[in-house]
């Protein structure tokens, strides 16, 4: 200190003492109040004080750029006016800043070059510092020694902020080691510490990391509620952007891969804008798998690699095998097919899983394994799914490992020939994956998660299709078809935030309609549908399955003299399994995408014909969907062919594109009661749903907006059948919802709108907006029909593994037994025509497929379909 520096009163720099060890708690505050010393005050102690104050302050603000300048700036002037001790502790600042920033050597020589001049107070606190530089650099067995010990002799003291920051570091190794129930005690326990001392910034980012915890552990749903939980607790995403990626890659995972990579981007944005452009390589490697799960391979191998580059820099060894592992996934998704890409993806799989990636690690050396076997390397194959099956075993890790692990035994077992082994493996995957699926209560969840239900059905059925035996090769097609349907939620989403978003959504499309700015409108309901999709995901609950078929014996005896033809496809080809009168046939039909080409054709040309085509060109159109009709036939229904012409009806359950076909088009269909179900399952389950259903319920008529047949239709319908009459501004949400709840049959004629973007946002138009899929899923108990005279709206999207989302099978996943509605377009003028038929044959005592097919056989109408449980035996 200079002679003429004047020393300023002990109260003052215990006041300031006071503020440094406080500013990360009340960050704005600390912040005037150095601004204040700084204008107000020659002592040179208390203005390097003042500068310790600001950086403490941008630091827990997320400015690293500021902190790291006004750090500077007092360690320059604590250096020039003689204060070693205070230079000293701002160097331990420092080490932090270069830290946040990523600059791990930066950080260490700081670190180093502050130990010599700390007081003994400061020494614990740097041994915590080095315990979260070594897990900065990937060392987290260092790191979780040194920061067990910085704890032993934290808690002596009443240091509160570097215990909890020794907890946070902590248990983020436990985290990247793979012990997960320590992280998230240690978590826990710095939240609460953080918490307790006011810091409620510090304390939502434990919570966020909590998220990462369960992420990690395969359980989406509550890393999706925690992440959303820590920015309501005050975490602030623009100020750490590193939080968006997490969020985003749950959000990947979760199937919504277009605002996972916006959110990425957006993320890199904000790193660089707040100085922690170390932080970029995280956010390009989240960016490479989302890349890989989108399909492509050439995105995300070089995402992957720059990723890898930036780690490397960064001395980070354990994020950078990771790096490597997805860049080989892609390139061997690419087409990479040598010797080297092997030898180099073995490398890349062995160090990932010493890192503790353990999934990426698994998912490398399957890839590799497909690979090498497509390639004739065998034996190379078999080492590397060897690796893999000891995965099963592991109780207490993810699902998705024990999952992992099984399929890698069902694919060694495959090469082996041995068909059991097969089929054991194949049962012990399914059983994990939907282990994992009982407890996500949101069905976009559940379609997602069971993705790799389909993996594992396919190479059991392959394996059953070798033994040629058409029983063990129907039970395998159906044991993981649509199997997120076969799980229903025990209490409906009651959610009040949703409900919420909901409802102004549908507010926001109404007041669209008349909008003088339609690009803003648009971009408003845009945002509203994808807070519901997000608030759709963060419902809680638990499902339960539904009964497993009985067998094929029960199969036969509720089809009576019905026909049934269930198709599947495996290598691109494309199978049926029949019965007819109690005979199980296995029949092979073809080229898939032929039988996906000409179903695709046939509801083009449909769809324009109901639009109207000029006079001269009809002939051509219908001359045209004839004969994509008759090729479709030909192909699919040559099976039983002979059956359907004696008059029988045909159960049928459809694979891929087939499940939008409008089978009331193919020649043998006309006139001919055809029932359409997502799997045998939900055929059985609506059976006996329908069988023990009221037969005195609520019937009820809705009528929607806009539609100029509409009320006509169902005023005329009420008039006939009775019961409850919803129409003009009777029919808003609410009252349709609470009127419907296990109704007995329940018709809507309403403008509807199918979204093949975003299936749970099909629609049919209300009087206070649109009724979506989200909505219906939000029913006790579905009613038992559900006639939707709306175009389009029985579509679903398609995924792996047959999985369906969409209006319709939102309905059936609720306990609908009975859904008619359109797959393709229907002109209005004979619509009406079709629903009177429809219903006067169903209050005949009719089933609902013969009612149908009478129905549409009368007025010349195809473009409806019977989905579901089409009628008695």
């Amino acid at each position: 200190m200079s002679a003429g520096t004047a020393v300023a009163p002990p109260d003052e720099i215990t006041a300031a003492l006071w503020w440094r060890d406080n500013a990360g708690a009340a960050p704005e505050p600390a912040m005037r109040k150095a601004e204040e010393l700084l204008s107000g005050t020659g002592d040179a102690e208390l203005r390097v004080l003042a500068r310790h104050i600001a950086a403490l302050a941008a630091v827990e603000r997320g400015k690293v750029r500021q902190a790291q300048r006004q750090a500077r700036l007092g360690l320059a002037a604590a250096n020039r006016t003689g204060q070693p001790e205070r230079a000293a502790q701002l160097r331990l600042t420092l080490a932090w800043i270069e830290m946040e920033r990523g600059a791990t050597s930066a950080s260490w020589a700081q670190l180093v070059a502050a130990e010599p001049s700390l007081p003994a107070a400061d020494q614990t606190r740097a041994a915590c510092l080095r315990g979260l530089l070594h897990c900065q650099s990937d060392q987290h067995h260092e790191a979780i020694a040194e920061l067990s010990r910085a704890l032993r002799s934290l808690s002596a003291g009443d240091d509160r902020r570097w215990r909890a920051n020794a907890l946070l570091g902590r248990g983020l190794a436990n985290l990247y080691t793979n012990r997960l129930a320590a992280a998230e005690a240690d978590l826990a326990a710095a939240e609460r510490v953080f918490a307790s001392d006011g810091r409620t910034a510090r304390a939502a980012g434990c919570l966020h990391n909590r998220g990462c915890v369960a992420f990690r552990a395969g359980d989406l749903p509550r890393a999706l509620r925690l992440f959303e939980e820590a920015v309501a607790a005050g975490l602030d995403v623009e100020s750490n952007p590193e939080a968006l990626v997490d969020r985003a890659e749950a959000l990947a995972a979760a199937g919504l891969r277009g605002e996972a990579r916006a959110a990425m981007e957006h993320a890199a944005d904000r790193l660089a804008a707040c100085g922690r452009a170390g932080r970029l390589a995280e956010t390009r490697l989240a960016l490479a798998g989302c890349a890989l799960r989108d399909g492509d391979a050439a995105a995300a191998a070089e995402a992957a690699g720059s990723a890898r580059q930036l780690f490397r820099a960064q001395r980070r060894p354990a994020w950078a095998a990771l790096a490597t592992a997805i860049a080989w996934q892609a390139k061997l998704r690419g087409g990479q097919c040598s010797r080297y890409a092997f030898g180099a993806a073995r490398r890349a799989a062995a160090a990932c899983e010493e890192a503790g990636w353990i999934g990426p690690a698994a998912e490398l050396r399957l890839i590799a394994g497909r690979s090498a076997a497509r390639a004739g390397m065998h034996a190379l194959s078999r080492k590397l799914f060897a690796l893999c099956v000891p995965l099963r075993d592991e109780l207490s890790g993810p699902p998705q490992h024990r999952a992992l692990g099984w399929l890698a035994e069902a694919l060694l077992a495959d090469q082996d020939g041995d068909v059991d082994r097969v089929f054991a493996a194949c049962r012990g995957g399914l059983q994990a994956v939907d282990g994992q699926a009982a407890g996500m209560a949101a069905f976009e969840l559940r379609v997602h998660a069971l993705g790799l239900a389909g993996e594992l059905g396919d190479i059991a059925v392959g394996a059953a299709l070798r033994t040629g035996d058409p029983r063990l090769v129907l039970r395998w097609t159906e044991r993981s078809r649509c199997s997120a349907l076969h799980r229903r939620v025990l209490r409906p989403p009651t959610d009040s935030r949703l409900n919420s978003a909901l409802v102004r959504l549908r507010a926001a499309v109404l007041e669209a309609q008349g909008s003088r700015d339609p690009k803003r409108a648009l971009a408003s309901i845009a945002e509203l549908e994808e807070q519901v999709r997000h608030r759709a995901m963060l419902v809680r609950g638990r499902t339960s399955g539904l009964r497993a078929p009985g067998g094929i014996d029960d199969v036969i005896a509720e089809l009576g003299d019905s026909v049934l033809l269930s198709l599947f496809s495996h290598d691109d080809r494309l199978f049926a399994v029949s019965i007819v009168d109690g005979d199980v046939r296995l029949h092979v039909l073809g080229p898939e995408a032929n039988a996906e080409g000409h179903a695709g054709r046939l509801r083009h040309l449909l769809a324009r014909q109901a639009v109207g085509t000029a006079p001269s060109a009809a002939p051509v159109f219908e001359m045209s969907a004839r004969r994509e009709a008759e090729e479709l036939q030909a192909q699919l229904l040559a099976p039983v062919l002979p059956a359907l012409e004696r008059g029988r009806p045909l159960v049928v359950i459809p694979t891929g594109r087939l499940h939008v076909l409008p089978w009331a088009a193919l020649p043998a269909c006309r006139g001919r009661s055809v029932t359409v179900s997502p799997s045998l399952r939900c055929w059985l389950r609506g059976a006996s749903d329908s069988r023990s259903a009221d037969r005195a319920g609520a019937q009820v008529w809705i009528a929607g907006p806009g539609l100029e047949h509409a009320e006509r239709e169902v005023e005329g319908l009420h008039a006939v059948a009775g019961g409850r009459l919803l129409v003009g501004t009777e029919a808003i949400s609410e009252r349709v919802l609470s009127t419907v709840d296990g109704a007995a049959i329940v018709h809507i004629a309403a403008h509807g709108r199918f979204r093949d973007d975003q299936p749970l946002l099909s629609c049919v138009d209300l009087a206070d907006g649109p009724l979506y899929a989200y909505d219906l899923d939000r029913l006790h108990r579905g009613p038992t029909t559900v006639v939707l005279s709306a175009c389009d709206v029985g579509r679903s999207v398609v995924s792996r593994g047959d999985q369906l989302s969409g209006l319709a099978t939102t309905l059936l996943g609720r306990g609908t037994a009975t859904v008619i509605a359109s797959v393709v377009p229907v002109p209005d003028e004979r619509t009406a025509g079709v629903m009177t038929s429809l219903h006067r044959a169903l209050r005949a005592g009719r089933p609902a497929a013969a009612a149908l097919a009478e129905a549409q056989a009368e007025h010349g109408e195809t473009g409806f379909v019977c989905l579901g449980y089409g009628g008695g035996r």
